[in-house]
């Protein structure tokens, strides 16, 4: 009966399509196109600010990291998983994961944290559909003096393992999550060991960078208050991880923490040190928003590179992760259902997690056959034509919508998210990259492209070409160059960045 109603459902989308009288792929680029782009291992590049996190220490999986090319990983150093007996350190697991990492071409930052039942007290939260979603989690060491001699016992050691290897040290994960800290978070109660245990791996490896923050979402309070107790003054590196549905939402909270990175120390460099967004509805932890989809994931990945990279002016964009190897069939116990949970299922509570068991389907390889999704290629076509010397390019620019597409309304909308976006970088050598896109809620198929007149103020190209990072397809693109700016006519526009860049600075097949 089942394989019945697939091909009966086939049957009448082949006869709408042929009613329709479609002749060519949704969403294609009349453009001629040129070849397709030649991606490029992690091993041969110098530098990039795209990094990922990869979830597991099998060599073949991370080399799957390095195909993608990015130059960062997020590794972590749990005090909890290391010291399991008191006084005494397993290292095999860091061992193995910090060597197969550089051994691919990419650099790690270290998270050290999390705290141990060895040392503080188990605590959960007091709404019991919370307690059974997070479970217990020990307390922060910065609570008791016994558990924090014990806490920098074990970065010391940490640090001193790993100097000659690791040169990026995050001190814990989301402190301003009570789930990760432990309980009821304090900004100031952080920086008070954020302080002590950078000032300690700073004495041990003076060359280092010590990276804050690390916190769930942008919360300049929150930075606020950690940098007030003397934070600003040892800490290189403030991250963060924002969730969302859209991610250009995060761009006006990343305005208010510079504000606040600014009174402090405006040396301090910013980070976006882990975030991703699911391309399956059914995922444990960060769900986002309907419609989901695979190549939903992809837009929005490449979205997030172009906003952490352009507009919250962060030096690393690190997108959240490679790959789950387990989970598959996993359920969450739900004890605390209401008669509506039931007729409709648990709720979002605003897209937050809902669960914590069962595949997390941010990655970039399915589970359980570890096949390469489409954003796995789109971040690699972004990493191929990155060059390692762009930096953002603060431009004006003006776009002028010519044909809507099926994005209505946006040739009369002046609001977000129905503002087409610009993004623009150059390097040394004054080659330039433009990338533009429409921050909607990204859709999974596009029947129609928009069509868009962009100038841009203070940036010329000699033999520009446009690349869709979907597919990796290279097209001719036509460019009018003025002494003072430099004009597209007919421009299309996605839900997704199209790339511009000179011919010369990529290759093709």
């Amino acid at each position: 009966m089942k394989k019945t109603k697939c091909l009966n459902a086939l049957i009448i989308s082949l006869l709408i399509m042929f009613s329709c009288n479609v002749e060519e792929p949704p969403g294609l680029i009349s453009n001629k196109k040129l070849g397709n782009l030649i991606s490029k291992n992690s091993s041969e590049i110098s530098s990039s600010p795209f990094g990922i996190q990869a979830g597991t220490l099998v060599d073949s999986l991370v080399a799957q990291a390095a195909e993608i090319g990015v130059k960062w990983t997020r590794l972590g150093a749990g005090w909890n998983e290391i010291e399991r007996e008191k006084g005494v350190y397993d290292w095999s697991a860091t061992d193995k994961a910090f060597e197969v990492a550089l051994k691919n071409g990419i650099t790690p930052f270290i998270t050290v944290g999390r705290g141990n039942e060895l040392y503080s007290k188990l605590t959960t939260y007091d709404d019991p559909k919370l307690a059974e979603i997070y479970g217990y989690r020990p307390e922060p060491p910065i609570k008791d003096p016994v558990a924090m001699e014990a806490f920098l016992a074990f970065v010391k050691a940490t640090v001193e393992r790993y100097k000659d290897k690791i040169d990026y040290w995050e001190v814990w994960n989301e402190p301003n999550h009570r789930n990760y800290w432990g309980s009821t978070p304090d900004g100031k109660e952080y920086g008070l060991l954020l302080v002590e245990t950078a000032e300690l791996i700073k004495q041990t490896d003076p060359g280092c960078k010590i990276i804050g923050g690390s916190m769930a979402g942008i919360n300049p309070e929150f930075t606020n208050d950690f940098l007030s107790v003397g934070a600003d003054k040892i800490i290189d590196i403030i991250s963060y991880h924002n969730y969302g549905a859209v991610p250009e939402e995060r761009v006006y909270k990343a305005i208010e923490l510079w504000d606040v990175i600014n009174k402090y120390n405006p040396e301090i460099e910013l980070w976006q040190g882990e975030c991703g967004y699911p391309s399956h509805s059914s995922t444990r932890d960060f769900r986002g928003r309907a419609p989901w989809g695979l190549n939903i994931q992809a837009k929005w990945l490449l979205r997030q590179s172009f906003v952490d990279t352009y507009f919250c002016k962060a030096t690393l964009s690190n997108y959240f992760k490679l790959v789950h190897t387990s989970g598959k069939g996993e359920k969450q116990q739900r004890t605390n259902l209401r008669p509506i949970d039931k007729l409709f299922g648990y709720p979002e509570r605003g897209g937050s997690r809902v669960r914590t068991k069962g595949v997390n389907e941010k990655c970039l390889l399915s589970n359980p056959d570890f096949e390469k999704k489409p954003a796995f290629y789109a971040y690699q076509n972004l990493c191929a034509v990155w060059k390692p010397d762009y930096k953002p390019n603060t431009i004006n620019y003006t776009i002028d919508v010519v044909d809507e597409g099926v994005f209505y309304g946006i040739s009369e909308d002046d609001a977000f998210p129905s503002v087409p976006l610009v993004a623009a970088f150059t390097d040394n050598e004054g080659n330039n990259l433009v990338a533009w896109w429409l921050p909607w809620n990204a859709q999974e198929y596009l029947p129609q492209l928009a069509k868009i007149n962009v100038e841009i103020e203070g940036v010329n190209f000699t033999d520009p070409v446009l690349l869709d990072p979907l597919t990796g397809e290279v097209y001719e693109m036509n460019v009018v160059n003025e002494e003072r700016a430099c004009f597209f006519e007919d421009a299309v526009l996605a839900d997704y960045p199209m790339i511009v860049v000179e011919r010369k600075t990529i290759k093709l097949i």
